[in-house]
């Protein structure tokens, strides 16, 4: 068998010229490309090569102070660090909430109630704080676990020191360090200060190792109220012992400085303790500041407004003998009765005995206009101005709205509604002389 001849000297040239020059101009692009790399695009990848290695954190500022009157700390903030899990991403809630409570020591099945309430909420914002200050210890053993869905972020610890005093009025601050009720929510702005910024380097296992503050956070301002702790005490106490006395629901007591309408006492029972966060979807029983935002008919305690308006419209005076009808009265076709009958009592025997009748009538001759006027001169169906949120102006209608057997009712502090801070002002104007003071 012959074998195949050589191909002509001429073409084999070629073909190595040919792989020559192929192989000559991917070296000459692989040459231009670590040019451009190294000379016109070095700045961009030295910038991205910075933004991998460098990262910026927000320094939370530390939140100022509440104090009472006298300087006693009622709200104070310290740092800490806090584990923060996002339950969307969690697949089986269950054996992560007992996971996190191995570690943690909390209730495994309240974390896991916690973890579905929050990944089912539409309006829940991605995720929970299981735990507001973890030790360093627990920390390391959750960061050694490389759990996607779960952080531990620096920040600060909100604490109270005296549990539940005063709990209406201090408010509380939500999982994100943010006021969320009472004085921690209305002066927001003014206690939480500006956070700073931390210019962290981290390796490629994005370990922080060198850090350096680029911007000093500016610390809250610290609040002083006009709340009296010892005073605040008292008023709790006697508060419980008359709801259970009576077997009431709810109550509510103010104590102001007549003077100069400063709030010296505001309590509601029941309460809470501050320092007990409030789980996701647990109604917040205790929690609402009854004595600002919820209005109610005041009744006999509203006739004092009725007397002081006919002490300034009309001819009746404290002993003036007012006709009770021995405690029946009809006003068109309703029929108005008082608890005991009376035939006549003196203008001020009307307040000191609570008579329905002997109130009516005084309104009668004191006018709707006038009673309207005075209702309104007192301050009620109008808020106080207090700084605590939500506060409730009540209910004054309007003159105009009055019904005809309006005057029956309206002199003995029905048709109305008031809040127990707008009572306690009524209190303060009647013991300072008549002048209308704020809280």
């Amino acid at each position: 068998m012959e074998e195949p001849p050589f191909p002509p000297q001429g073409k084999q040239v070629d073909r190595l010229g040919i792989l020559g020059l192929i192989l000559l101009g991917w070296a000459l692009v692989v040459v231009l490309r670590l040019v451009d790399l190294q000379i016109f695009a070095h700045p961009q990848y030295l910038r991205l090569a910075e933004s991998q290695q460098d990262r910026v954190e927000t320094v939370e500022a530390p939140r100022g102070a509440i104090l009472d009157r006298n300087g006693n700390l009622l709200a104070i903030s310290s740092a800490s660090q806090f584990v923060v899990v996002n339950p969307r991403r969690i697949d089986r809630k269950d054996m992560a909430a007992g996971l996190l409570a191995s570690v943690l020591g909390l209730d495994a099945k309240k974390l896991q109630a916690d973890l579905e309430a929050a990944a089912a909420s539409k309006h829940h914002r991605g995720y929970l704080v299981v735990d507001p200050n973890v030790s360093e210890e627990k920390a390391d053993a959750l960061r050694d676990m490389k759990l996607d869905w779960l952080e531990i972020r620096q920040g600060s610890l909100r604490s109270y020191p005296n549990g539940p005093l005063a709990a209406h009025v201090i408010g509380n601050v939500g999982a994100e360090g943010h006021g969320a009720a009472g004085i921690e929510w209305k002066l927001e702005k003014v206690l939480s200060g500006t956070p700073g910024e931390l210019q962290v380097k981290v390796d490629v296992r994005q370990r922080p190792y060198e850090s350096e503050v680029s911007r000093a956070p500016v610390p809250g301002h610290n609040v002083q109220l006009t709340i009296d702790s010892e005073v605040q005490h008292v008023a709790e106490d006697a508060l419980k012992a008359a709801v259970v006395e009576n077997h009431a629901d709810h109550g509510s007591i103010v104590a102001m400085d007549p003077k100069t309408g400063e709030v010296l006492a505001l309590a509601n029972y029941p309460t809470y303790d501050l320092n007990e966060r409030l789980h996701v979807g647990e109604q917040p029983h205790g929690r609402e500041n009854l004595a600002v935002v919820a209005p109610f008919e005041p009744g006999s305690v509203f006739k004092v407004v009725t007397l002081s308006a006919a002490m300034e419209t009309t001819n009746l005076r404290p002993d003036t003998v007012i006709n009770c009808g021995n405690g029946v009265m009809t006003l068109f076709t309703r029929v108005i009765h008082d608890s005991h009958p009376y035939s006549a009592l003196s203008v001020a025997d009307v307040l000191a005995k609570s008579s329905n009748i002997g109130a009516i009538r005084i309104g009668m001759q004191v006018g709707n206009k006038n009673l309207y006027e005075y209702i309104r001169r007192f301050g009620f169906g109008k808020r106080t101005g207090i700084e605590l949120p939500a506060e409730a102006p009540g209910m004054v209608r309007p003159l105009k709205r009055w019904q005809p057997t309006s005057i029956g009712s309206v002199p003995m502090g029905h048709e109305i509604s008031v809040t127990s801070l707008q009572l306690a002002q009524l209190g303060a104007i009647i013991a300072n002389g008549g002048f209308l003071v704020h809280p």
